[in-house]
């Protein structure tokens, strides 16, 4: 009998790998998340209502993220065993980054502490791993950057990444569907890329958060914590850049077989940077907000879009479904505005982001007067 060479798996259909990745993480997150609400019961574990931010009406257990490390880590190891490019640098800082956000989750780590830990998790990767913002590619007239400059603003930026989806998980389901919008995107431009193993452990993310968002949809039964959304957003940006590198020795995605003609890592900057930006200009948004009143940008408040979409009147769900939808709108926009320059790109994200804020908060005002709240 003719002995199986585990590499022939890799040459079936990418269509019927993506598919098992994307099944199977669910599968495992789904079971998982299960079992975490039903110890979490019996445990008393939850995440107690603060009247400030989180207004839930009962116990809710906040180790959600639990069961999207395990669904994601279990099946995605299959393809990075694959894999060269320091992949297990890249899950050894996963790895610290979970506990750190189960250690959060249960007992409250100081600030400090936490941000000491996110930096290192970022430092083992862009340092170890290599893998970093090497080059614009033309983007703002900007070419290759010096080694220590690119170590330094890509650490900051993962750093900063990694907090993006806690500032977005403030409502039912949002960081779940922003999570698997932009992991779905980045497999597809991976798929094209000839990148197979790459986009299976994107979608394995995919997968996984999934399985936590049939759990975490309006009226959720868990929430992700910072163990799910520490994950979620370190994750995502190292995925995103290596969507990005991916192209910078790629001739690019031909016209024909894709909307847009995108070529060299710089094109496919601006169409990642439109896909996450959202979440990082509503953070933004936020900070300055947070500043201009004289309070540190870091302390929780309902500034964020979602709080104002709950405050104009709408649900959870429907607040979900407009943000959802607004990223991709933006993430079109990136799509179809590749061969433009960049500061017309981001004059455009920008301008559509902030006409969503403004109508946002033009109906929260109206609603908070209407039913006379402040």
């Amino acid at each position: 009998m003719q002995e199986l060479d585990p590499k022939d798996f890799f040459h079936i259909s990418p269509i019927i790998l993506l598919s098992l990745a994307l099944g199977v993480s669910c599968i495992i997150s789904l079971y998982t998340v299960k079992k975490i609400i039903f110890i979490a019961d019996h445990r008393k574990i939850y995440d107690i209502p603060d009247d400030v931010r989180k207004f839930h009406g009962v116990n809710i257990p906040s180790l959600g993220g639990v069961g999207i490390f395990i669904g994601y880590i279990v099946t995605a190891a299959f393809f990075m065993l694959h894999e060269t490019n320091g992949w297990n640098y890249v899950v050894a800082s996963t790895v610290l980054l979970f506990f750190t956000g189960v250690y959060d989750d249960l007992m409250n780590m100081n600030p400090t502490k936490k941000l000491l830990l996110q930096l290192i998790a970022s430092v083992v990767t862009v340092y170890f791993a290599n893998v970093r913002i090497v080059s614009f590619d033309g983007v703002f007239g900007i070419g290759e950057i010096p080694y220590w400059v690119s170590l330094v603003v890509t650490t900051l930026a993962c750093t900063f990444f990694i907090n993006v989806f806690n500032f977005i998980d403030g409502i039912d389901g949002l960081a779940c569907s922003m999570a698997v919008f932009c992991l779905l995107l980045f497999s597809v431009f991976l798929t094209l890329a000839g990148q197979v193993k790459l986009a299976c452990i994107a979608v394995s993310l995919a997968g996984a958060t999934g399985g936590l968002f049939y759990y975490n949809v309006a009226p959720a039964k868990v929430y992700m914590g910072d163990t799910g959304s520490m994950v979620l957003g370190f994750s995502i940006f190292i995925l995103g850049l290596r969507t990005i590198n991916c192209y910078a020795h790629f001739p690019g995605i031909d016209a024909h077989t894709f909307l847009p003609a995108i070529h060299g890592s710089g094109m496919m900057m601006l169409v990642v940077f439109s896909v996450l930006f959202l979440p990082v200009y509503d953070a933004f948004r936020v900070f300055a907000i947070r500043i201009a009143r004289g309070v540190s940008p870091l302390r929780a408040d309902r500034s964020h879009l979602h709080y104002y979409l709950l405050d104009a009147g709408f649900s959870h769900t429907t607040s979900v479904l407009i943000l959802v939808g607004a990223n991709a709108v933006l993430a079109v926009t990136g799509l179809l505005t590749t061969g433009l320059p960049a500061a017309v790109v981001l004059s455009l994200l920008i301008v559509e982001a902030t006409a969503l804020v403004l109508v946002t908060y033009r109906l929260r005002k109206q609603n908070l007067a209407a039913t006379g709240k402040s």
